[in-house]
């Protein structure tokens, strides 16, 4: 009788235990397969925090489980590749969306965003190599003193909308701070050419006021007869003159038919002394044309 007492509570005993294993078992199955759900559906509504938490609380509920830990790294990876992009490290995010790809069986939904990324992140980091030329070019040409086509560089940037996302605000505050050196340049470019202006200006005036005195001096010297034909004087400039012009019939005019012609306009009542030597022999030679005397040409034409 007391044998079969303590086989039959032996019995319950262990039917309750098992019993208790069964149900904790089944309840921890369900936890894991709820936790595992929540975090898909976190994934989907872009909670990937929450996404973390709730893999995690799977890892619990079944330890070492290989798809639990998947799904939680894969999350852990594309958020580090978000953060990566926001602080615009475009290399690091690259390369964590690109394992983010790359990982098997994992979530469908971060594998579809991270190639999604991936064409974005490489994008971007090609703009930024277009971006950072145009910005060196235009900096050299600044250096170079050239403001003007450096902001003519700089409108190549300023004028492509992409250049004004976040992800070239860098690049676009070092292009502000080089458009707003460029304008201070060329003012002062201005300024200084204004001021070379004025100075060649005031050595003009200096240099006319000097002639001025100078040909006032060398008038001072003249009679009162040399400045009369000085001033009358309205002759062709003796380097202009050709051979053909110092001839008369075929012959050059000499020195002393020139002495002599400008005796016979001076008693013909002309100022022959305000005569150049070539406008003595243009009066000879029309004189000759038209078949008249020198005495009466200068009287008919010169007076």
């Amino acid at each position: 009788m007391k044998k079969w007492v303590w086989v039959v509570a032996t019995i319950v005993v262990a039917l309750l235990i098992g019993g208790y294993a069964y149900s904790n078992h089944h309840a921890t199955a369900k936890e894991y397969q709820a936790a595992m759900a929540n975090g898909r559906t976190a994934i989907q509504s872009k909670h990937y925090t929450q996404a973390e938490s709730y893999f995690q609380n799977a890892l619990k509920r079944r330890l070492n489980d290989k798809t639990a830990q998947r799904y939680l790294t894969q999350t852990q990876r594309f958020v580090s590749a978000e953060n990566a992009l926001d602080d615009l490290h475009f290399a690091s995010a690259q390369k964590h969306y690109q394992t983010v790809q790359d990982t098997k069986n994992g979530s469908q939904v971060l594998t579809k965003r991270a190639q999604d990324r991936l064409k974005q992140v490489k994008t971007i980091r090609s703009n930024v190599k277009q971006f950072k030329k145009l910005l060196t070019k235009a900096q050299g040409q600044n250096e170079a003193l050239n403001y003007g086509q450096s902001n003519t560089t700089l409108d190549e940037l300023f004028n492509n909308s992409k250049f004004r996302q976040r992800y070239y605000k860098n690049l676009y505050s070092q292009a502000l701070a080089l458009r707003k050196a460029n304008n201070a340049g060329q003012t002062a470019s201005l300024a200084s050419s204004a001021s070379s202006t004025a100075a060649a200006s005031s050595s003009s005036e200096s240099s006319a006021t000097s002639s001025s005195t100078a040909t006032s001096s060398s008038s001072a010297s003249l009679t009162s007869s040399e400045q009369a034909a000085a001033k009358n004087y309205s002759g062709s400039n003796e380097y202009t003159v050709t051979k053909k012009q110092k001839e008369l019939n075929g012959k050059t005019i000499t020195a002393d038919q020139i002495a002599s012609a400008r005796k016979t306009i001076n008693a013909a009542g002309v100022q022959a002394d305000a005569m150049s030597d070539q406008d003595v022999r243009v009066a000879l030679q029309q004189a000759n044309k038209k078949d008249m005397s020198l005495s009466a040409y200068a009287k008919q034409y010169l007076q």
